[in-house]
């Protein structure tokens, strides 16, 4: 009983995060990045700003990004570990469920097939008969 529980569990968390994390960086479109960073007094007036004028302003410093570069610079931040992990959580519960299923239908299988009286035992034929 142990085993039917730990095997699928621990497909579910290694196959289920994988599988967000995999998914989260190909679905990945356009990430962009401000280089210099905007700095705290500089911040401030741009609330006074209309957001054309902001967008205006932040477009001489903006900086796109390649998959990659993304990858690189988030991978270090929690954010990204956390977003994988509130991700992982349906896909994780659809694989220890998907096993648990599979394992319930093949011990239904075998008990099914199983013969319960000697008879069917001595009327299956040997290889030796064959």
């Amino acid at each position: 009983m142990k085993t039917l529980i730990l095997r699928p569990l621990a497909a579910g968390l290694l196959m289920g995060f994988s599988i967000s994390f995999v998914s989260g960086v190909t679905l990945f479109k356009k990430a962009t990045r401000c280089d210099p960073p905007i700095s705290e007094d500089e911040f401030r007036p741009m609330g006074n700003l209309l957001m054309s004028q902001v967008e205006a302003t932040l477009a001489k410093r903006r900086i796109t990004l390649t998959r990659w570069e993304w990858l690189r610079d988030s991978v270090r931040y929690s954010y990204f570990w956390k977003q994988v992990a509130r991700d992982g959580l349906v896909s994780t519960v659809g694989v220890v469920l998907g096993c648990l299923w599979v394992g319930w239908m093949q011990g239904r299988t075998h008990s099914a097939v199983k013969p319960t009286h000697q008879s069917e035992i001595s009327a299956t034929p040997l290889q030796s008969d064959l």
